[in-house]
């Protein structure tokens, strides 16, 4: 019993270590003045905001597990219909106050350096409009070129209460499985393990 105990404590720490997370479930966005970025994993919260824009066309054979209408930080316009660009998709939910989002950009941009002509697209999603500056800065200091979208109510079915979150979704629109069966990763990872998972999709 001891042992199970020690088991399930040191997963509990390893997961603490690798996201963030706020006690309040009521929704995502925070207060800044309340949030610091810690080795911690921070807890997050459903947005309230919705968007309605439109989706445009999908091909025929496109069938996607879900669908979304948002915009880049430039208002261009993006819908699941983004899915069918590439082989395998990567979605990073991450957040500016998010010591840990924050601090493996640096790994998912050489990510997606390293394998965007193999099939891999990377998108970053995020909620908190109240620290633009701060994305700005954060994105120009790690030199990020994957797109970056604005978090939008229809993703809130991926939120796990943490971030970084991550989904992979394949070019038909479906959400796929990880390597250990859950469908979501929770958490941030070093870049030998995105690439493992990575190519476990493209192989």
């Amino acid at each position: 019993m001891k042992k199970l105990v020690s088991v399930l404590l040191s997963a509990s720490m390893i997961l603490t270590l690798a996201s963030c997370g706020n006690a309040n479930n009521t929704k995502r966005t925070r207060d800044r003045d309340e949030d610091k970025p810690t080795a911690a994993a921070s807890k997050i919260e459903k947005s309230e905001e919705d968007t309605s824009l439109e989706t445009g066309s999908v091909p025929g054979s496109f069938s996607p597990d879900f669908t979304f209408s948002t915009t880049d930080r430039n208002g261009q316009l993006y819908s699941e219909q983004i899915f069918s660009n590439s082989q395998l998709t990567m979605v990073n939910f991450w957040e500016p106050w998010c010591g840990p989002c924050v601090n493996e950009m640096p790994d998912i941009e050489k990510l997606y350096e390293n394998y965007k002509d193999k099939g891999l697209q990377v998108i970053g999603v995020y909620s908190e409009t109240s620290m633009e500056s701060d994305v700005t800065e954060i994105l120009k200091d790690r030199n990020i070129r994957y797109l970056i979208l604005n978090y939008t109510v229809e993703f809130d079915q991926f939120q796990t209460g943490y971030v970084p979150t991550t989904i992979f979704v394949d070019q038909n629109g479906h959400v796929l499985t990880l390597p250990d069966g859950e469908q979501s990763a929770i958490g941030s990872k070093s870049y030998d393990e995105w690439a493992s998972t990575v190519e476990f999709f493209l192989k």
